[in-house]
C-alpha cells in the first residue's frame, strides 16, 4: 500500500514538475531604434525549422516585429519574384536531450557522438534529478540560433546569426524561481532580435 502511494505521488509530482518548469533566457538583449527606418522596401519570407508548437508561437512574434518595424511596404510569404528582398528565417536548434521524460527528435545514439561532454553532464543531471525526486532540478539548455539568410533578386547576399540560449528548469527549484520566468518575455526578446537584424542590414535593405 505504501509503495503504491509512493508511485502515485511520484507520478503526480512529475506531471506537475513538467507543467511548472521555468524558462530563463541568457543571451544578450541589444536594443536598436526602429524610428529611423524608411518604409520603401517590400520583403518576402520563408520559414525553416519552426516545427514545434512553441516555435510557431515564437515565429509569430518575429513576423509581427518585421511588419510593424516601419521598414517595409509589405511583408509576404514566399514571393521573392515580386519583392525587393527575400529572407529565410531559420531556427537552428540545438540537440534536445529528451532521454527520460520525452521522445528524442533523433536517435539517442546521435547525442553522445555530437557532443559527448554535454551529453555526459546531461545524463548525470538527469540521474541526480530523478534519484532525489527533483530536489536537485533537471536543467535543459537550448542553445538555439536565429538565422536570417538574405537574398536580393534571387542572389544570396549574407547570413545573419543571433544566439537564443535559454535554460528550462524542472522540479522544486522551478517553483521557487517562477517569479523570474522569461517565457512571457519571448515577444520583446524576439522583437529585439529583429531590430538587431534590421540594424545590421541597414546598408542592404
Amino acid at each position: 500500500m505504501r509503495q503504491r502511494f509512493l508511485i502515485i505521488w511520484l507520478s503526480i509530482f512529475l506531471t506537475f514538475s513538467l507543467i511548472s518548469c521555468s524558462v530563463f533566457y541568457s543571451s544578450e538583449r541589444p536594443k536598436v531604434d526602429f524610428s529611423k527606418n524608411i518604409k520603401n522596401k517590400s520583403l518576402s519570407y520563408e520559414l525553416i525549422g519552426w516545427d514545434d508548437e512553441a516555435d510557431r508561437r515564437r515565429i509569430s512574434f518575429i513576423l509581427s516585429a518585421l511588419q510593424s518595424s516601419g521598414k517595409f511596404t509589405n511583408v509576404r510569404y514566399m514571393d521573392p519574384a515580386k519583392t525587393d528582398a527575400h529572407v529565410q528565417i531559420i531556427l537552428e536548434s540545438s540537440p534536445k536531450f529528451k532521454f527520460f521524460l520525452g521522445e528524442a527528435a533523433e536517435p539517442v545514439s546521435y547525442l553522445p557522438d555530437r557532443d559527448p561532454v554535454r551529453f555526459g553532464v546531461y545524463l548525470v543531471n538527469r540521474f541526480l534529478a530523478i534519484s532525489t525526486f527533483f530536489v536537485i532540478p533537471d536543467i535543459d539548455r537550448d542553445d538555439d540560433y536565429l538565422v536570417f539568410r538574405l537574398s536580393k533578386k534571387g542572389k544570396f547576399e549574407r547570413e545573419y546569426r543571433y544566439p537564443m540560449e535559454s535554460y528550462r528548469v524542472f522540479g522544486w527549484v522551478s517553483l521557487l524561481l517562477m517569479w523570474g520566468d522569461d517565457r512571457k518575455e519571448w515577444k520583446p526578446i524576439l522583437t529585439e532580435k529583429v531590430s538587431e537584424f534590421l540594424g545590421d542590414t541597414k546598408n542592404e535593405l
